[in-house]
């Protein structure tokens, strides 16, 4: 995928092999903005490890400005033919609200199109899920998590869907 420069500056394009840990230090970070301890973000590092074979399979796309990586997003295929699932997307905090996640999500949209496909899956943090409902994707249910939730009890994660 050649880099897609936006007109505010941003460049999309894809992960390079050299990138995964500091987009995974990126995931770790976005993940605390919710207020998580640094137990329970140990417990998910697993699960927000971005993976060389996604890297170099074209999965993961990294949007960047002035040199610097703002956000990820990593697209997975899905369940069924017609579907993608984004897996991975974070948006550094400090930049949370100024359009990166739009921008992320905008592409992946556009990605997901021009594959053909007809429908995107999203598992979502459930403090996330108001993004995903805000870019248009609905609540289809939800799904246990593989790690527990920081008191200890079973977590739940907002399963949403997204028509294209």
């Amino acid at each position: 995928m050649e880099p897609v420069s936006t007109t505010s500056g941003r460049t999309l394009r894809l992960a390079t092999s050299a990138e995964g840990g500091s987009l995974t230090a990126l995931a770790l970070r976005s993940k605390a903005y919710w207020g998580y301890d640094p137990i329970f973000l140990q417990a998910c590092r697993a699960e927000l490890t971005v993976h060389p074979k996604a890297i170099a399979a074209g999965r993961v796309v990294v949007l960047i400005e002035e040199d610097t990586p703002l956000g990820f997003y990593a697209l997975e295929p899905g369940e069924r033919r017609d579907e993608a699932e984004i897996s991975l997307f974070f948006v550094e905090p400090a930049v949370i609200g100024r359009g990166i996640g739009r921008a992320l999500w905008n592409h992946a949209v556009a990605k997901a199109r021009e594959a053909g496909l007809t429908r995107l899956k999203v598992l979502s943090d459930p403090f996330a899920m108001g993004f995903y409902r805000a870019v248009g994707a609905t609540l289809s249910g939800k799904i246990r998590s593989s790690v527990r939730a920081p008191d200890g009890s079973e977590r739940c994660l907002p399963v949403l869907h997204y028509e294209l």
